[in-house]
Order: structure tokens, then C-alpha cells, then sequence
């Protein structure tokens, strides 16, 4: 489904919320779509998708944008326009300081996971490279939901087909009038939506286990 086609779904289902003068404000839809995308995506681990990191002279440290479990880290080889896959290490691990300490490599060739989205790079980069680094692991589809050939963000339109997989549109409709109906204090429609919400996470997240291979 396209951002216009799950738009559309939840003003069908949620005529209460979404269809009348309670609905002002042409960006609160899409605001609850890409929160509850979001959601939907950590809850249960059914996106797998690459991002792309620039890299900054004498940084050792960064944030992966939006990969809240990374798999694997890949360096640009600027020389032959390729990414190559660098060792992966716990910032834990006492050969971390052994690479550190050693003052003759000075070959970018080691991703250091500290937990969650942030990692290091070990010996820190000299060199400042876009894109030079590509991310890969389970991630949330944030305010982007597409990218160009070269990584780059494309700016959110109503024509972008949503990131997550088919299985989960329903619940990303459900998610979204959940969210509504508890912004509009209604108990007993929160309870209806949230049912339903919660029916269509499992499945999403039984999908996840079984044919996203979740639990590698």
C-alpha cells in the first residue's frame, strides 16, 4: 500500500475521527502513520533494510540512523566503488584496545557495536567520505520511507509504497485509529482499535519469526 492508500484505509475505517471536522490538521494523519510504522517495525523486528553513514575525519563515534540492531557494517573502497565488510566487535572486547593502542594500522577495518544505534570505528577515520559507510540490520522506516540509488533520502510523498512488508498494512491501520481514539479520550473506541491493533502485531510478529528469520 502507497501513504495515500493507507491514508485512505484509515479515513474509511475511522470515519469518527478521520472523516469529519474533528480531522484539522492535514499533517496529524500522516504524523500517526510514520509513529505507528515505527512502532510497528520495533515491536517486531519485520523490516531489514540498509542506511547509509558519511564519515568525518577524526570522528570515532556515530549514531546509525534509524537501525536499532545492526547485522552488518560495510566500508566504501572508494577506489573500486564497492562496500566491504568490516569486522564486527563488542566495544567490550579487550583486543577493542589492542587496535586502539597499535599506531601502525592505519587501515580503516573495524566497527566497534556499543548497543542499540551507536557504534565507533576503529582506528578512527582520516578521511571525510559520503555515504562511506552502509548499515545493515533490522530498522524502523522513520520519516523516510524512500531512498535513491546512491542512498540518499527522498522526500516523503503520498505516491511512496510503505516500507513494511504487505502483512503488516492492517496493523499499521488499526495502530493508527488506536492512537487517535486515545488522543480523542475515548475509552471504549481506544479498547475496540487497540484489540484489533494487537490481533494484527501478533501475526506480524509470528511472520517476523518465521520468514524474516528474526531470530539470527
Amino acid at each position: 500500500m502507497t501513504l495515500a492508500d493507507i491514508k485512505q484505509k484509515v479515513r474509511m475505517v475511522g470515519l469518527h475521527h478521520f472523516g469529519s471536522k474533528q480531522d484539522l490538521d492535514p499533517f496529524g494523519l500522516e504524523y500517526l502513520i510514520l509513529e505507528t510504522a515505527n512502532e510497528i517495525a520495533r515491536k517486531t523486528d519485520c523490516l531489514f533494510g540498509r542506511r547509509y553513514l558519511d564519515l568525518v575525519a577524526g570522528q570515532e563515534e556515530y549514531c546509525s540512523p534509524d537501525v536499532y540492531h545492526i547485522r552488518g557494517v560495510f566500508l566504501l573502497d572508494v577506489n573500486q566503488d564497492v562496500y566491504r565488510r568490516m569486522l564486527l566487535m563488542n566495544f567490550a572486547n579487550r583486543k577493542v584496545d589492542r587496535i586502539r593502542e597499535d599506531n601502525s594500522q592505519t587501515s580503516l577495518d573495524t566497527a566497534l557495536l556499543y548497543g542499540m544505534n551507536r557504534i565507533g570505528f576503529a582506528p578512527v577515520p582520516t578521511d571525510a567520505v559520503t555515504n562511506g559507510v552502509m548499515l545493515e540490520g533490522y530498522c524502523q522506516p522513520g520519516s523516510i520511507w524512500q531512498y535513491d540509488t546512491s542512498g540518499n533520502p527522498v522526500a516523503l510523498a503520498d505516491t511512496q509504497e510503505c516500507p513494511l512488508p504487505n502483512v503488516s498494512h492492517d496493523c499499521l491501520v488499526y495502530g493508527v485509529l488506536a492512537a487517535r481514539a486515545m488522543q480523542m479520550m475515548e475509552p471504549q473506541v481506544l479498547a475496540m482499535y487497540k484489540a484489533e491493533y494487537l490481533e494484527r502485531l501478533g501475526m506480524v510478529e509470528g511472520w517476523a519469526a518465521t520468514y524474516a528469520r528474526r531470530t539470527v
